[in-house]
């Protein structure tokens, strides 16, 4: 086993030679034990491995809670906010607007042009045209 087949077997299998098939485990075993690599790359996914596992690990809940979250949405203490359309809102947004479309404008002067002329923008964005073995 390839430095190359073993990391793409311990990104499909994990860090546990358990999950793997067995010819590859044993094949894993060995690369690890003969390549410090490859024994670092293990390391650093059974660290992943390991926080994977913590991340996902459910959050114990007791009755108490459940019941005090029923209680709370039945009696209606949840929340709903709305953005309501006022004119200082219109005035913000506009003033965003106008600072973006400033800015946009300001960056296009200040960066430099891909050649002397923009036909190469052009046959990216429209493909090449030809006459007579010209680029149009």
């Amino acid at each position: 086993m390839n430095r190359e087949e073993f990391e793409t077997a311990l990104a499909a299998y994990g860090a546990d030679f358990a999950r793997w098939p067995a010819g590859f485990a044993e094949r894993a075993k060995a690369l690890v034990e003969n390549d410090p690599r490859a024994a670092a790359d293990l390391a650093a996914a059974r660290q992943l491995d390991l926080l994977l596992t913590e991340a996902v690990t459910p959050t114990a809940v007791d009755a108490a809670t459940i019941g005090r979250i029923i209680a709370g949405v039945s009696a209606g203490h949840h929340h709903e906010t709305a953005v309501q359309p006022t004119s200082r809102l219109f005035a913000w947004a506009g003033a965003a607007m106008a600072v973006f479309l400033v800015a946009g404008f300001v960056l296009g002067l200040a960066l430099p042009s891909i050649g002397d002329d923009d036909d190469s923008l052009g046959v990216l964005m429209f493909g090449a045209s030809t006459i007579d073995g010209e680029i149009l």
